[in-house]
């Protein structure tokens, strides 16, 4: 029994963070890649099961091999769970970790060779307890009771979610959603800003710019304050983390790998979900005129080997296993590993919500909770029953990427609108589940709660000035803007400010009134659209009075 529990162990223990890895990303394991992977992790694992079980032993040696074969074991349980080498490299450099990780092992070898007698039974219940208690339901939380620390602060961003007033009634879905979203949110007591706008169209200044309550803000993109020098995506500075903070909360982040708010001061508990760039293959499925259905299924495959490896992405060994798995499905294509529809955040959105929730429920009050979803964002993957429609098209700049003029610009917007429109329908009814679970929770029924959105639909024609016309600027700039905390009414409220005005006056108090505007971007001197150069060219910058939302029925 002790050398099948040995030759057993190493299997069990590296196969479940790649279990956790494919809930993660959502892919099926009985998926070419997923079979691949497994059968990678397989292989190794029972190599090392094999050579551990066979040197139980056989002298001191053959301990020694086993210990040494089962640290392994658990060190690369460690690095594909918690990325334990890429962590060590970061504080003391690639050199420094290898030697550290050297003398771990050989200290953890040691004393497993000690404890030889016990191992067999100590690696069994280990394996048994980890598998275990990744494949159990953990969303089965129990409701604590209401504790004396302070309120909660849930924050959420719902990425390119469009205002209330800014929702075209007369578009397919259109009328559906704006109901949808009303209902929700008036079901549970929320304020909503129906006029709310962002003062900027890019997620990397707007969404910093809300967090450090920051309203006149006027210079984005690399110019941007907020974030390091030439990390336009990695945030040092969020004053609603500090505020937090210092009002003794703990700070939990939710985000996708696209925009990073972990790195401030402040030290946060951070959740990262698997994200995948799917820009550049967009670009050329719009040149090239090839849909993702024609990608060759070892192609498809293999993005799917790379999106489980980018879900670990800081993990030395599942790279390894990735390099492995690709070799294992007979193909070396490259051109497409940037994109992975089926892992794509928007697709993955459900299951992110109720890992923030569950996480909200787990940790209850004394705690500041930020999530960053992208969802409803383009590419509008559900329909309005949240079912994946495998649609892969990008929505955004309709004259200014697909050239659509007229009459031709007019049916594309009332047709990507109305996948848009399901999509929003989709997220109320999520909406609806979470705010169902959490404001129920006695806990939370004095907690703070903000949903917004950082910028509009951007289904327009474009976002150059000289040729945005009033629907344009809603369509880009218009943005959900949701509160609920004791003390604010519930209900509508119509004036026309900013989200991040609005975030100011909530959080900081006593904030001036200030004229509605928004920072546009402007053509380059060839005039050729410029859609996205102008954020690092203060001089392709132009600051413009919001349009009022008549423009938008």
């Amino acid at each position: 029994m002790k050398r099948i529990a040995l030759l057993l162990s190493p299997l069990v223990i590296l196969v479940t963070p790649v279990i956790d890895a494919f809930q993660g990303v959502y892919i099926d394991p009985r998926s070419d890649a997923g079979y691949a992977v497994i059968a990678c992790i397989a292989i190794f694992g029972l190599t090392l099961g094999m050579i551990a079980s066979l040197c139980y032993k056989w002298g001191a040696v053959g301990n020694v091999i086993t210990a040494g074969t089962l640290a392994i074991t658990l060190f690369l349980f460690g690095d594909l769970s918690y990325g334990l080498f890429w962590k060590l490299g970061e504080h003391i450099g690639t050199w420094g970790a290898a030697a550290l990780a050297l003398a771990g092992l050989v200290v953890l070898t040691l004393t497993l060779f000690k404890l030889m007698a016990a191992v067999p039974r100590m690696m069994a219940a280990f394996a048994v307890a980890l598998l275990g208690s990744t494949i159990l339901d953990r969303g089965l939380i129990t409701e604590a009771s209401a504790e004396e620390s302070a309120p909660a602060v849930i924050y959420i961003v719902t990425d390119e979610m469009i205002g209330i007033s800014g929702i075209d009634t007369r578009l397919p879905h259109g009328a559906e959603a704006k109901a949808a979203l009303l209902q929700v949110f008036q079901k549970y007591g929320f304020r909503l800003h129906s006029k709310a706008f962002s003062r900027h169209v890019l997620t990397q200044v707007s969404v910093p710019a809300a967090l450090n309550m920051d309203y006149s803000y006027n210079f984005p993109g690399d110019r941007s304050h907020y974030a390091y020098p030439g990390k336009v995506t990695t945030f040092k500075e969020l004053s609603l983390f500090d505020l937090w903070h210092q009002q003794g909360l703990a700070v939990t982040v939710f985000q996708s790998a696209h925009l990073d708010y972990c790195q401030t001061e402040i030290k946060v508990d951070c959740h990262t979900f698997a994200s995948f760039d799917g820009t550049r293959f967009l670009e050329r499925q719009r040149i090239e005129g090839g849909p993702y259905r024609d990608v060759p299924p070892a192609t498809a495959a293999l993005a799917d080997v790379k999106a489980l490896v980018d879900g670990n992405r800081r993990s030395f060994a599942m790279a390894a296993v990735g390099v492995a798995a690709s070799n294992m499905l007979g193909t070396f294509e490259t051109e497409l590993q940037e994109w992975h529809p089926r892992s794509y955040d928007q697709l993955a959105f459900p299951y992110w919500l109720e890992q923030f929730q569950n996480t909200i429920l787990d940790k209850g009050r004394g705690n500041a909770f930020f999530g960053h979803f992208l969802f409803p964002h383009s590419p509008a993957v559900y329909d309005k029953d949240c079912r994946p429609t495998n649609r892969w098209v990008s929505r955004s700049y309709l004259t200014e990427v697909r050239g659509l003029v007229g009459q031709k610009l007019d049916e594309a917007r009332a047709e990507e609108y109305g996948f848009y429109f399901a999509q929003t329908l989709c997220l109320a009814k999520q909406l609806d589940k979470f705010f169902n679970a959490v404001v129920s929770d006695k806990r939370f029924q004095d907690a703070t709660i903000v949903v917004h959105g950082d910028h509009g639909s951007r289904i327009s024609a474009g976002r150059n000035v000289e040729t945005m016309s009033p629907r344009d600027y809603v369509d880009n700039y218009s943005a959900l803007y949701a509160i609920r905390k004791p003390g604010v009414e519930m209900g509508t409220d119509y004036s026309l400010h900013s989200v991040q005005w609005l975030n100011a006056s909530l959080f900081r108090g006593n904030v001036p009134e200030v004229a509605p505007t928004v920072v546009a971007s402007m053509q380059g001197e060839s005039d050729e659209p410029a859609v996205y150069a102008p954020i690092t060219d203060p001089d392709h910058v132009a600051i413009m009075p919001m349009h009022g939302f008549d423009a938008s029925h």
